[in-house]
């Protein structure tokens, strides 16, 4: 463990224990200045590790960074004998409810207080610039062109791409106004209205199960001068690579794909790729960079899922006349193009950027049962490869059949792509997952891996109408052994679009901190809602204190700034948090004062003894769930 590493460690566990300490802070400022002794401030639960007395209070920390805690005199008060003076008890209706809003609103002040500190100091945040919209989701439906900037959501100002994400997830379900600023030069889409440079677009987002939110499908863009991105002592910097490059294109890839559809296309080859540079002193120069084999961190069996079923077709996109030439329709499994066979959305693409650019463009699906011939004609203004941008491949979807890497145990064995897995080590497996799930079993008992498969013939020329019943298929038997894959290294990537939020002067730093502050109130208070009541995001999302420690030092990495940043964030959650009405927290007990201001006494001892204890129930079950979730997040689901 490095220096970097452990001061990114020791920020973790200030910020915080900062936020919890701001919370009881509250607490105790507003139980001293109603008049009440304090007798514990702990940050922390659990036996006392270390603490001094001053006063009538002892301050400590506790074994448990799981909270804390500010212990007054007389807080449970049983109503058998006379109130003393200095307890909270004591105090009035009014008096305690500022009492246990304390740490609420300390915890807002905090965020009040560092924004604008933030604002001033410059924070670093990628930009609402989005990248190649993900096919089949709503913006891709209403091409909205890659590299476009989001300026506003609903007519709601757009900072930041984390902001964009907000707001199309807690505006998701009624739909969402897009205004954007396309990039120069742009095709413009079937929603799409232009206004002095500015288009707008009506989209409706759809449900991600995979992310338990709405998305309409805009991953965040590169930069918009292609900055490069080099890992020191990688090949790309020996190959004398520079940040300050940017990137023109890449030698033998087609000018239609994007610069980084260009450079993953490269990099899949595994080979070395030349790269067209142009430097900071604006001379342009190709670079050769040769790849460094590597050894992956699992051992595999070297199969994909093939993914060939067109999940949406759009008709008004660049491809538009290939796909209502060819027919092509939602539901189509793609077998082959041109007679070359295709399982994978990269097969489809690579087939169509090497068809003829005049002729006739031939593809053979899968329809219900039947194979049907589609074709085109082509003329020098319709290149095949549009058809691909048009397209929508679904995910794994086709049981278990798969592709199959080069210069794996399951090449090697004799499985081809396109192969059908019935059974792994004598288990059925009819899905993907299933699949997935009987080699990991297979990999962690450390045993060879026995494989039944069925391989399907050839399919027909192309032009041969194979209308009809698909036929039989042949079976297939072998044994492997996994093992860790090498794979290339290269070292270089396109930058994020990024940018620094700076304020120029106190004030403006002050209007910006507040204003985002207010946001951070109304977004988390938003999700709360939607997660709770709507199911409109699932509570998936919902963190504990590893996706706390986690992000948190993701965020101390990136600086200072971004740090204190994630920490308001934090501790307008916990705010809102503790304004729910659940026993035990603050929100609870300022339930209990109001029904004992309207009453005019309170509830029975009985009623907040039992309240406490399902208050506790809810509390530890909603921490169990939340661990569970982080688990999952990042230790099952993490590669």
């Amino acid at each position: 463990m490095n220096f970097p590493d452990i001061l990114n460690i020791v920020l973790v566990v200030f910020g915080i224990g900062l936020v919890i300490f701001v919370h009881e802070l509250g607490h105790f400022m507003a139980a001293r200045w109603c008049g009440a002794r304090v007798e514990i401030f702990s940050l922390g639960f659990g036996p006392r590790l270390f603490g001094w007395k001053r006063g009538d209070t002892m301050f400590q920390v506790a074994a448990v960074p799981l909270g804390g805690f500010v212990k007054v005199a007389g807080e449970y008060y049983d109503g058998t004998t006379e109130k003393e003076e200095g307890t909270l008890s004591s105090l009035s209706v009014p008096q305690r409810f500022l009492y246990y809003s304390g740490g609420v609103i300390m915890n807002v002040i905090f965020a009040l207080v560092v924004m604008p500190l933030v604002m001033f100091a410059g924070l670093p945040a990628r930009e609402a610039i989005i990248g190649t919209p993900t096919p089949g989701a709503a913006a891709w439906e209403a091409g909205v062109p890659a590299g476009s900037r989001v300026l506003t959501v609903n007519g709601q100002k757009i900072t930041d791409f984390e902001h964009l994400v907000t707001a199309v997830a807690v505006n998701g379900k009624d739909g969402v106004t897009l205004e954007v600023q396309p990039p120069p030069a742009s095709v413009e889409g079937p929603n799409g209205g232009e206004t002095g440079g500015v288009k707008t677009y009506q989209l409706q987002p759809k449900f991600d199960e995979e992310f338990g939110l709405y998305r309409i499908g805009l991953p965040a863009g590169i930069d918009p001068t292609a900055k490069l991105v080099v890992a020191p002592d990688s090949p790309a910097a020996a190959a004398g690579l520079s940040p300050e490059d940017r990137l023109i294109g890449v030698v033998g890839q087609p000018s239609l794909l994007s610069l980084e559809e260009q450079m993953v296309r490269a990099m899949m080859a595994a080979g070395p790729i030349e790269l067209q540079l142009r430097g900071a002193d604006g001379t342009e120069r190709t670079v050769t960079v040769q790849p460094k084999m590597a050894e992956g961190p699992n051992k595999l069996i070297g199969v994909g899922p093939a993914v060939t079923r067109v999940d949406a077709v759009r008709t008004t996109g660049p491809g538009a006349s290939l796909v209502q030439s060819l027919g092509i329709r939602g539901g189509d499994r793609i077998l082959s193009v041109n007679g070359q066979r295709v399982y994978s959305a990269s097969a489809l693409r690579d087939a169509l950027i090497d068809a003829p650019k005049s002729g006739t463009l031939a593809l053979q699906v899968e329809r219900g049962s039947a194979r049907v011939d589609l074709t085109a004609s082509l003329d020098a203004s319709t290149d095949p490869l549009l058809l691909a941008g048009d397209l929508a491949i679904g995910a794994p979807g086709l049981g278990s059949i798969v592709t199959v890497a080069p210069d794996s145990p399951a090449e090697r064995a004799g499985l081809k792509d396109g192969d059908e897995i019935i059974s792994v080590n004598g288990a059925t497996v009819d899905t993907w997952d299933s699949l997935l799930t009987s080699i990991r079993d297979a990999v962690a008992q450390g045993v060879h891996v026995d494989l039944l498969a069925y391989r399907s013939p050839e399919p027909a020329a192309a032009g041969v109408p194979t209308t009809g019943p698909a036929p039989a298929m042949e079976e297939i038997r072998v044994s492997l052994k996994p093992e860790a894959l090498s794979r290339p290294t290269y070292g270089v990537g396109l930058a994020a679009a990024m940018t620094i939020i700076r304020a120029e002067t106190v004030g403006e730093a002050m209007t910006q901190g507040f204003a985002t502050t207010k946001r951070f109130l109304v977004d988390v208070w938003q999700q709360l809602q939607k997660m709770l009541f709507s199911e409109e995001i699932s509570t998936k999302n919902l963190g504990g204190i590893i996706s706390i420690s986690v992000i948190s030092s993701d965020a101390a990495s990136q600086g200072m700034s971004v740090l204190f940043k994630f920490l308001a964030i934090l501790s307008i959650n916990l705010a809102i948090l503790n304004l729910l009405p659940i026993p035990i927290l603050d929100g609870g007990h300022l339930l209990f004062l109001l029904i004992e201001g309207i009453k005019g006494s309170p509830v029975s001892e009985r009623t907040f003894g039992y309240s406490q204890v399902v208050g506790l129930v809810m509390i530890m079950s909603l921490m169990v769930y939340v661990t569970y979730q982080d688990i999952v997040r990042w230790f099952i689901n993490t590669p």
